[in-house]
């Protein structure tokens, strides 16, 4: 479903060329010529109709899911008509792969759209691997996650992480360039060449055995967290892909637990949270680090 109110225009406009200046895809307003249900203020329209400053336009689709819906339990820590942001458990792929075509967050989405009776699709914002736990944010929309590019939202993501060791400074920042490993397809490295990285890290509490880490990303490459931790000589507890032991975790403990966002339909301010889950939160406790994490929410 697309709902917007039609800004100031130029010259006279078709609802068409109304949908153009929203931000919706040349291939999604093909769909909507051809299958959608337009009304302008709650009246039946044709897409060559004109429309005016503050009309009120709505488009409904059929939305093509290639997704089966499954009854996963699935936590949502934030949902308007245009966003879904979903607290991920560890060990939930984001989509199917070849391997694996069931058991994924996008079947779980598709089940909870299906028990809702949201027409929506599955747009994922950014990705989460597997064994990584925390918020992910998902347009319902193609033209909402559009927008989130063309406006260049304001878009800032926090994670918690547990590193191997004190970590040696309060503050520290890597910019160094990340690409794949030459003899792997899933292991990434510091390398001269690859795309730019920017991740900067806080340490919030350090211990012998590992310290508490809050890690701020401006830039979203594959593994970028783990890489940079471990390229600084911390590499993230449970990581054995990068160095780290599984002793205290049986994965790599990293959990994306704040979101801040300008929206890009309403131009609000959003804010979301998420607690750490029981996994990370043992060795928070057993550390006796809970009034840091506390203070942070």
């Amino acid at each position: 479903m697309i709902h917007f109110t039609v800004g100031p225009l130029s010259r006279p406009t078709s609802l068409l060329g109304a949908l153009r200046h929203f931000g919706v895809s040349s291939t999604l307003r093909r769909r909507i010529k051809r299958n959608g249900v337009c009304t302008v203020n709650g009246q039946i329209a044709s897409t060559t109709q004109f429309v005016y400053e503050g009309d009120v336009v709505r488009v409904d689709l059929p939305q093509v899911n290639s997704f089966s819906p499954e009854p996963i339990p699935l936590s949502i820590a934030y949902e308007d008509d245009y966003l879904l942001v979903v607290d991920k458990p560890a060990g939930l792929l984001m989509h199917p792969t070849a391997a694996v075509r069931q058991g994924t967050l996008a079947n779980a989405v598709a089940y909870y759209y299906e028990q809702s009776r949201q027409h929506c699709s599955y747009h994922p914002m950014h990705r989460l691997d597997k064994n990584t736990s925390g918020l992910c944010m998902i347009a319902k929309e193609p033209q909402v996650q559009s927008q989130f590019d063309k406006k260049e939202t304001a878009y800032k993501r926090l994670y918690m992480a547990l590193t191997e060791g004190r970590f040696p400074s309060p503050f520290a920042t890597v910019r160094s360039p990340i690409g794949r490993c030459p003899d792997s397809i899933i292991t990434r490295q510091v390398m001269a060449g690859g795309k730019p990285a920017h991740t900067d890290f806080t340490c919030l509490a350090a211990g012998d055995a590992y310290s508490l880490v809050s890690v701020c990303l401006h830039t979203g490459r594959t593994h970028q967290i783990r890489v940079h931790s471990a390229y600084l000589g911390y590499p993230l507890v449970g990581d054995d892909l990068y160095g780290g032991s599984r002793a205290l975790m049986t994965r790599q403990a990293l959990h994306a637990y704040a979101m801040q966002f300008v929206h890009p339909m309403t131009g609000q301010l959003i804010s979301v949270n998420s607690p750490l889950p029981a996994d990370m939160a043992r060795l928070v406790s057993q550390a006796g680090w809970n009034y840091i994490y506390a203070r942070l929410h």
